[in-house]
């Protein structure tokens, strides 16, 4: 009898398992327009931006994720004690290949790319899914505004943020931090407003004014 040992669920229910197998899939499925490397690189990039996301886990351990549910799915023979999400997600992501080979062929992707310098933004913009994760407060607000467009700018984010006080903070901090990076990587008058129409330059210094001054009224 085979002696298999368990594994822990949770990381084959989330994690940086299934959102490598969900890039890798979007890869899969877009019919050759998108490429393997340079979406595992934006996701790279995204993770050693982010201080928190790479305090957490790191893209190395990310690596490290996936070779251990590649070993796992080789000594249960399959990948049928698996979670349902898990096993649908691999068979997906790796077509003709075996999911064993597939997963820790992936690994090894993640870990030589990984020893590479980040990509500037001039040389691989921001796209699909990492501009989704990069501006995932501002495209909750796209669509209060879109419900709410009537009012005047200023008015709408101050209701929002006001409608979590007194413990507004994370929200207050999310909309600027995203504010300030649409100013950084896209500069001018225009702003973000190619993806988002409202976010111009201006209306971006206005949401940070404007947070701002709630934060000085309601909290200093």
């Amino acid at each position: 009898m085979v002696d298999v040992k368990p594994f822990p669920v949770s990381l084959f229910s989330d994690g940086p398992a299934l959102r490598i197998l969900d890039i890798a899939i979007a890869v899969q499925e877009s019919g050759g327009e998108l490429s393997l490397d340079l979406e595992i690189q934006r996701y790279i990039r995204l993770v050693r931006n982010d201080v928190t996301a790479d305090w957490n886990c790191s893209v190395y351990a990310a690596a490290g994720v996936l070779t251990f549910v590649a070993d796992s799915v080789e000594s249960h023979g399959g990948l049928s004690d698996f979670p349902p999400e898990f096993r649908e997600k691999t068979k997906r992501a790796c077509g003709d290949m075996e999911p064993v080979e597939y997963v820790r062929t992936l690994a090894e992707i993640v870990l030589i790319l990984n020893r590479q310098p980040t990509l500037e933004y001039s040389e691989l913009p921001v796209a699909g899914w990492e501009f989704l994760r990069m501006f995932r407060y501002f495209f909750g607000l796209h669509a209060i505004l879109m419900d709410d467009g009537d009012r005047e700018f200023d008015e709408i984010v101050a209701d929002v943020v006001s409608a979590e006080h007194p413990y507004c903070h994370d929200i207050a901090l999310a909309y600027t931090i995203e504010a300030q990076r649409a100013m950084v990587l896209y500069p001018g008058e225009g702003g973000l407003s190619a993806h988002l129409s409202w976010a111009t330059r201006d209306a971006l210094l206005e949401l940070i004014d404007t947070v701002n001054d709630h934060m000085r009224r309601e909290h200093s």
